[in-house]
């Protein structure tokens, strides 16, 4: 039906165009084509929610200040670790000391707060999911990019406390966005419940992926001076194979298509 309502309004507006005179396309009729352009303009983005996001090439160079948690709250963490790194792990890490949480009382906005760092739509949404034997995570995907082939690119944000979830929907009220919700840089999307018994092993995982294809790519998506923050933060997480110091970056020994830019394997990519 949307489909067949768009075609109508493209005719429509083909139809004025050529029965109004060009000397005459200003004033009320230019003003109803543009109505009408408008108009599908909206249907499409109803039918594509992701048509206006930006090239993925944009943040090769229009990095985002805004980090996904408040750098003070870091314990440690460190960078997406490529598969050409001697310890892999394809996702970088913020970690949180449990015995600083929460502060000021046990509601979730008494929590670490996580951030979007970029604009974008709430693409993939769990408010529990199990994994390993007895832990349960919670995770949100921001849908932020696209490439020339329509490709579009997800920032998964894996919220693990390191727990069974203590009842049923106990995370649920952490958690602000909702499926399909259009987000902020700068937005607070959700609290990370850090619980006494995980003491620091609880964390934030997060890693760039294409929605068609799978495999995980290093998230680039931060300023200089933001990401030299975050590896100050880092402690002795920030070493490969606990010998080799990580230089500042979020991405480290990728392989070409761990690199979200398309640019080839590199050792280091901020």
């Amino acid at each position: 039906m949307k489909r067949k309502k768009t075609s109508l309004l493209i005719v429509f507006s083909i139809i004025i165009s050529l029965f109004v005179p060009s000397v005459g396309r200003s004033g009320i009729h230019f003003g109803i084509i543009k109505a009408i352009e408008k108009k599908i303009d909206k249907l499409r983005e109803k039918k594509d929610p992701y048509a206006n996001l930006p090239d993925i090439s944009t943040f090769k160079t229009q990095k985002s200040d805004r980090f996904i948690a408040d750098i003070d709250d870091i314990a440690r963490g460190h960078p997406y670790k490529g598969r050409r790194a001697n310890i892999p792990h394809t996702g970088a890490h913020i970690h949180f000391d449990s015995a600083l949480w929460p502060q000021g009382g046990s509601n979730p906005e008494n929590y670490p707060a996580i951030y979007a760092c970029v604009d974008g739509v709430i693409s993939m949404l769990d408010y529990s999911f199990r994994y390993g034997a007895d832990l349960d995570q919670y995770y949100i995907d921001i849908a932020f990019a696209r490439d020339s082939a329509g490709s579009v690119y997800n920032l998964h944000h894996s919220i693990e406390p390191m727990i069974a979830e203590p009842s049923e929907n106990f995370y649920k009220k952490f958690v602000l966005v909702s499926l399909g919700q259009e987000v902020k840089k700068g937005d607070v999307m959700a609290y990370i419940y850090t619980p006494k018994a995980a003491v620091d092993a609880c964390h934030i995982c997060f890693h760039i992926k294409r929605m068609d294809k799978e495999g995980f790519m290093a998230p680039a998506l931060f300023t200089f001076p933001t990401v030299q923050a975050y590896h100050n933060k880092w402690g002795s997480d920030g070493y490969d194979d606990g010998t080799i110091d990580i230089p500042a970056c979020m991405g480290y020994k990728l392989e070409a298509d761990e690199n979200p830019f398309g640019t080839g394997a590199v050792d280091e990519l901020w």
